[in-house]
């Protein structure tokens, strides 16, 4: 992976993943002022709402920082940049992009056709 500076690529994982932490704790914190602050009784439909968009979020986000923390241990062991599908050098334009990304641009669309 010469065409791709790997400290800059570790750097912006883990302040991609402090930032996303730091999110998920933000949006717990305000689930739970809602959840606490909204005791009226005609508005049960726009707590469940919320807290469904909310956890839909938390969801993402917990899912955003594992793909990060799997990049991070692929970059320990010097496997970053290569195709978790046909072991191929992934391009670095989709590293700078994507850093956390698992698959070339074509295993990628091969995988979201096969998921349809």
């Amino acid at each position: 992976m010469s065409k791709i500076d790997l400290t800059l690529v570790r750097k912006t994982l883990i302040d991609e993943q402090v930032s996303l932490t730091v999110d998920i704790q933000n949006e717990r914190d305000q689930l739970q002022q809602h959840v606490e602050g909204n005791p009226d009784v005609f508005d049960l439909a726009d707590k469940r709402r919320h807290q469904e968009i909310a956890a839909s979020r938390l969801s993402l986000m917990n899912q955003r920082v594992e793909q990060v923390r799997a990049a991070l241990k692929r970059l320990d062991e010097g496997k970053y940049g290569i195709c978790a599908r046909c072991d191929k050098d992934i391009n670095p334009e989709r590293l700078k992009a994507i850093p956390y990304t698992t698959f070339c641009v074509s295993c990628q669309e091969q995988l979201e056709r096969a998921n349809r």
